[in-house]
């Protein structure tokens, strides 16, 4: 099992189907999906077999189905009816994605077909087949306004269904992550940092500002910063702010003193003794040989 958080992860949310379902009496063949399925019952009731175990939901019951899993459903119930909606919450390129249900027969190698992670490969989430939400109605209405939106064909709506179903993705990881609810503003993924330092190089930063944004003390920031990035957070601003000095002078005709100070650097001195310190030579070297 991996060891990585589902907190870390970079997360996009995007739905592939959604819509109200009719059905009679109805039995689907054995078959996995590559993506996520959430199911609402509003009327009538199913059997779901899955991984040896079989679950009755009822109406009012919310089902969540994940990649690669082997299931089958069937109902007995003069009438059906249920909201489904089919969604990634990874990035996958076009070419990469494959029909949302894929039929499990004699010729089926689970080895050649791409599938959504499973989020079980995350040590922090584990999300039951038959959920029980803090928040069912909130649930529900976030589903309809979901799908809704996302059969009415046009761009605005089909923002807003995504706008629904990453709400719907954030209230399952934070009903679901095995963490305690202190440290779910604290994630560790630090990957927002650099363009951080990068629109505000000319601005004195300090790792106590970007500790607090984080929402993590110095220390702890500056440990995983350095885990994530291979330089503790000042080494690497200061690298950021040298090769983007080195950039100005090279393609402008600024003055050492307006490149120290759009760099952050508080003096030509400063910038100088710096950059000769990672270079070898003073910035002055690059305008000769330019």
């Amino acid at each position: 099992m991996s060891a990585d958080s589902i907190l870390t992860q970079e997360l996009q949310p995007h739905i592939r189907y959604a819509d109200f379902l009719h059905y009679h009496p109805w039995k689907t063949p054995p078959r996995i999906i590559t993506d996520y399925m959430l199911l609402y019952v509003q009327e009538g009731s199913f059997r779901l077999s899955i991984e040896g175990e079989t679950h009755q939901l009822m109406a009012g019951q919310f089902c969540f189905i994940q990649p690669g899993i082997v299931h089958q459903m069937e109902s007995n119930s003069p009438s059906i009816t249920f909201m489904a909606l089919h969604m990634e919450l990874f990035h996958f390129s076009v070419e990469n994605r494959l029909e949302m249900i894929v039929p499990v027969d004699h010729g089926y190698n689970p080895d050649l077909i791409t599938v959504q992670p499973n989020l079980g490969v995350f040590v922090d989430i584990t999300i039951p087949f038959v959920l029980k939400l803090s928040r069912p109605d909130w649930m529900l209405n976030a589903m309809q306004q979901a799908i809704t939106h996302w059969n009415r064909k046009n761009a605005l709506d089909h923002l807003q269904a995504q706008v629904y179903v990453t709400e719907i993705v954030l209230e399952l990881i934070r009903e679901y992550t095995t963490r305690p609810m202190s440290e779910l503003n604290r994630s560790t993924a630090l990957h927002w940092v650099p363009a951080y330092m990068q629109y505000r190089l000319s601005e004195p930063i300090s790792v106590e500002e970007m500790a607090q944004k984080a929402l993590m003390s110095r220390s702890y920031f500056s440990m995983h910063f350095r885990n994530q990035f291979g330089l503790g957070p000042h080494q690497f601003l200061l690298k950021l702010r040298l090769d983007n000095a080195t950039d100005l002078l090279r393609s402008t005709v600024l003055s050492l003193q307006d490149i120290a100070d759009s760099c952050g650097f508080s003096s030509v001195h400063h910038f100088s003794k710096m950059y000769k310190l990672r270079f070898g030579y003073p910035p002055s070297q690059i305008r000769k040989q330019s």
